[in-house]
């Protein structure tokens, strides 16, 4: 505040007033122009609020206008104005402004010696980090050869547990003589079941020609009874018939006797009436009689109807017996179908016995194999021959017999699987049948029990309607009338017709009634017939658990000889296992030599994350420097005009030109820093280059590779030199991957430092751009200057408005810039679980690639034991070549098939690191897309402060161009 009261006068000394309005806020502001000049560089422009400085000098100048004796009366304020500054004051209070101005360039040029060094301690840690990544390449060398001296020592401990391995077949001769007891004795047991299986083939034979018989005279009563029905049913239809036509006349008998009855009520004869005669009370008892009789016809025609209603619900039955018929064909067929499946499943089990055998077999074959590759070998094998076949190598003929009746056996034990197979599936097909005919016996009985019920509410039904009957019948009597001899001649005629039809249909009832009793018999006989198959099934049962008791002792007898040859597995795997610890621990110390690498890396990025953070506080640096300038600038055009002393513009020049001088020697030093990048990044398009050749050379060593794979032939001669290309292979398998570690760390570092470089190029455009906008913010200010006189008071209206402006676009940016650091920090999070996520893959993946090559690794070692094994045979059996060859030839293809197999896992696994790698490429190509957002946000919200800045330039320049005016006014008025 002090600068500000610098500027004023005693209040004692009055001039001419002018209005408040106008010109009292210019002089405060004035006032304030060298505070916002001198604290521009030591306070913040984005929270330096330049309204408080112009409040306190205002409130100033109110004190000042508060002490002035006189006030007008008029509407306008009035208040006195200070004398003009002298000459003598302006100088004084530029001079110390251009000391402060002197020291913050003296404390700018420390600090830039101080980047200066710390950019020499940055390159000199740079080489450095060269230095220790040569290092650590010799390191990785070192740890190479040791590795090759340690597969060394493991191949020698694989030639000891060969050894063992050879030691060990001597114990399976004796399990292979156990074997060959046991297989006598499930001779036997075969022999046996197959007895029973013929006795059980017989019995099931008869069970389903009986159950076949039944079937068929269950289907003819069925037709029968359909026929029956049918009969019955179109019976029935004339009944109903017959039935309507005697409820309508019925219906007319009563409408009659009801006109007759209101007749005779009418007719009654009167006290003066003769009384009515004998022949009419006769005619009426007749009538009475014949009602009688009507009712006895009318209770008949019930009975029938529910007869009728009664044959109907067999017919039902009936049909529901169709129904059940066919859902027992649909099970049968069901029944069929699942047996299928079960026989298939059956088959399915007898491979999978069968493939054990042969495993079993073989690896009994290939402890033999192993066995016979010690030292001697034809002595070995002769008497391996002689204690397991109990002949002689000089008689081929009876071994070649004893072969054949091995083979005859095992086409004997098949066969017994295969009969108890179909003994199994017989027995499932009698259990099914049993299940169904109880299921058609619980179905009758249920039927019949619903009959019984249905029938016992018909009968109650049957009474209720004759009470019914009874009570119309006793109502109606009392209004007959004597004139009702027609009607009844008909009634008597309707009366025999229907004691005809009733007739007829109890004939017909009493014969569907015979007919549901030889069902019933039928029924009967089926019930006996299950019997009896349920007797023979469970006689079947019990011979199907002695099969399944003598079958469950030959599997135990097969798991024994399983767990055996498992303890003989499990052997050679515990020594597989120390192999593989050792492989390990070799592979941990690769890893902690990779992570030591990666360490260095990520150092490396450290220091450049550094030195770009750097170069942005050299930028703001400049701003300030800028800001400084145009500061000078309008200093220096203030003294212009209000002085006319050539040297302080002299002066003022000359620190134009120093800041200028400033501002080429910091450009300078920062194309110095984007040749060291391109330096930087030249040396990594080299790496990247020698990676690129590392990789062409490691394709052409595979292909040359899989080309003399390809050309091996299984002479026995080529055996070891197959063995010089497989230790090659593997160094080159190890090169491979560190060439392809050290390419990746060299691709990221070319993709930092090209990011790097990108961003460099943005600052230094950026920089160039600001200097022209500098240049030409200097003439225009120069323009400017010469047209202050004219446009001053459009130029407060538009600097106001544009005040406005500035400030609506400076919320709005503001807004935005909360929007885009919100965007970027979601983006980041997403960015950086996109990240893990791929990196928890690459782990997976490489714990795969390892247990691959781990396999290709064992897959190897078998194939070098089978291939030894092969040679001591060739040697020690070539009386056996030709009967041996084609086992051999199958047994190298599935070894090699399964080395392609696993080559091609290999390949597949590649590819999907090449996949994951380039998931990873493309995380960081976000990542760095985020870094380009920060700084796109980092440069907006320099183009704010400075947007600010110009604001607040604007503000002053107008406070200025006011004092300047007010001031050439007081000299003018002076």
């Amino acid at each position: 505040m002090s600068p500000s009261f610098a500027m004023s006068r005693p209040p004692s000394r009055t001039k001419p007033r002018v209005t408040h309005s106008s010109l009292g806020p210019e002089q405060h502001v004035g006032s304030s122009i060298t505070t916002t000049t001198v604290t521009s560089t030591l306070e913040d422009s984005w929270f330096w609020d330049p309204d408080n400085n112009i409040s306190s000098t205002s409130s100033s100048s109110k004190k000042d206008d508060n002490e002035s004796p006189s006030s007008g009366p008029t509407d306008l304020t009035t208040i006195p104005l200070e004398a003009p500054a002298s000459e003598s004051d302006i100088i004084e209070r530029l001079q110390c402004q251009l000391n402060e101005k002197l020291q913050q360039l003296k404390k700018q040029q420390l600090e830039n010696a101080l980047l200066n060094e710390k950019l020499g301690q940055v390159s000199g840690e740079n080489r450095e980090l060269n230095d220790n990544i040569e290092e650590l390449d010799r390191q990785h060398e070192v740890v190479l050869e040791n590795l090759v001296a340690s597969k060394r020592d493991l191949q020698a401990q694989c030639g000891r547990l060969e050894a063992e391995l050879k030691a060990k077949a001597a114990e399976s001769e004796t399990a292979l003589q156990q074997l060959q007891a046991r297989f006598e004795r499930l001779e036997q047991t075969h022999a046996q079941s197959c007895q029973d299986n013929e006795k059980l083939r017989t019995e099931t034979g008869k069970l389903t020609a009986e159950l076949e018989r039944i079937v068929c005279e269950n289907v003819e009563a069925v037709a029968a009874l359909e026929r029956q029905l049918q009969d019955q049913r179109d019976e029935r239809a004339t009944a109903d018939e017959l039935c309507q036509t005697l409820r309508a006349e019925i219906e007319e008998l009563r409408q009659r006797t009801a006109d007759e009855a209101a007749e005779f009520v009418v007719a009654v004869p009167t006290p003066e009436q003769p009384a009515p005669s004998a022949e009419l009370v006769a005619e009426l008892e007749q009538l009475r009689q014949a009602l009688e009789d009507v009712r006895t016809e009318r209770d008949n025609l019930q009975k029938l109807t529910a007869e009728l209603d009664r044959s109907e619900h067999i017919g039902q039955l009936e049909r529901e017996i169709g129904e059940l018929q066919n859902e027992l064909r649909s099970v049968i067929i069901d029944n069929s179908v699942q047996l299928e499946g079960k026989a298939k499943e059956y088959d399915e089990k007898l491979a999978t016995l069968r493939q054990e055998n042969q495993t079993l077999r073989e690896s009994l074959a290939n402890e033999q194999t192993a066995k016979q590759s010690e030292p001697g070998p034809d002595g070995r094998v002769g008497e391996i021959i002689r204690q397991f076949f109990d002949l002689d190598l000089t008689e081929p003929d009876r071994l070649a017999e004893r072969m054949q009746a091995t083979r005859d056996l095992d086409a004997k034990l098949a066969a017994l699987e295969r009969k108890l197979i179909d003994a199994g599936k017989e027995i499932n097909f009698l259990k099914a049948e049993n299940s169904r005919i109880q299921h058609d016996k619980d179905t009758l009985t249920a039927d019949l029990i619903q009959y019984e019920k249905e029938c016992a509410s018909l009968m109650k039904n049957n009474d209720r309607l004759l009470e019914e009957l009874e009570n119309v019948k006793c109502n109606k009597l009392e209004t007959i009338n004597e004139n009702a001899e027609d009607s009844i001649v008909v009634l008597e005629k309707q009366l025999d017709d229907a004691h005809r039809l009733n007739r007829t249909l109890e004939e017909e009832y009493r014969e569907a009634h015979r007919k549901l009793e030889e069902v019933l018999e039928e029924k009967e006989e089926l019930l006996t017939s299950v019997s009896t198959l349920e007797s023979s099934e469970s006689e079947s049962k019990a011979r199907t658990l002695a099969l399944e008791r003598s079958l469950a002792e030959v599997r135990k007898e097969r798991d024994e000889l399983a767990e055996r040859l498992q303890q003989l597995r499990d052997a050679g795997g515990q020594e597989a296992e120390q192999l593989r610890t050792e492989l390990t621990s070799m592979q941990g110390q690769l890893t902690t030599i990779n992570e030591d690498h990666a360490s260095l890396v990520r150092k490396l990025q450290q220091l450049q994350h550094t030195s770009s953070e750097n170069v942005r506080t050299w930028e703001g640096k400049l701003n300030e420097m800028r800001q400084l300038l145009e500061a000078r600038e309008s200093e220096l055009e203030q003294a212009r005009e209000s002085t006319a002393a050539a040297e302080q513009q002299q002066q003022l020049a000359a620190e134009c030109e120093r800041y200028q001088a400033e501002l080429e020697q910091q450009r300078e030093a920062l194309e110095s820093l984007t040749q060291q990048k391109e330096n930087l990044v030249q040396l990594v398009t080299t790496k990247h280059n020698e990676s690129v050749q590392y990789h062409a050379e490691i394709q052409r060593l595979n292909q040359l590779l899989q080309a003399e794979t390809e050309r091996a032939a299984p002479a026995c001669p080529d055996c070891p030199a197959l063995r010089e290309k497989l230790h090659e292979h593997e160094r080159l398998t190890d090169q491979i991957q560190f060439l392809r570690e050290k390419s990746d760390i060299l691709t990221a570092n070319l993709m930092t430092e090209q990011s790097n470089q990108r961003l460099a190029l943005q600052e230094k455009q950026l920089l160039v751009e600001q200097r022209d906008g500098l240049q030409r913010d200097l003439e225009r200010l120069r323009q400017h200057l010469l047209e202050i006189e004219e446009a001053h008071t459009q130029e407060t209206v538009e600097l106001q408005r544009r005040y406005d402006d500035t400030r609506q676009q400076l919320a709005s940016l503001e807004r935005e810039v909360k929007q885009s650091t919100n965007a970027l920090t979601s983006a980041s999070i997403r960015a950086n679980q996109q990240a893990e996520t791929l990196q928890a893959q690459y782990q997976l993946l490489l714990q795969q690639r390892d247990e691959l090559g781990a396999r290709l690794s064992a897959a190897d070692d078998r194939d070098q034991k089978n291939q030894a094994a092969l040679t001591n045979l060739q040697c020690a059996l070539e009386q056996f070549q030709m009967n041996r060859e084609r086992d051999i030839e199958l047994a190298t293809g599935s070894i090699r098939s399964e080395l392609e197999q696993v080559r091609t896992r290999e390949e597949a696994l590649k590819d999907t690191l090449k996949q994951v790698q380039q998931q990873l490429a493309d995380a960081k190509t976000g990542l760095l897309a985020a870094a380009r957002i920060s700084d796109q946000l980092e440069i907006s919200q320099v183009t704010v402060a400075s947007l600010k800045a110009e604001c607040k330039y604007r503000t002053t320049e107008g406070a200025s161009r006011r004092l300047s005016h007010y001031q050439l006014h007081q000299l003018i008025n002076g």
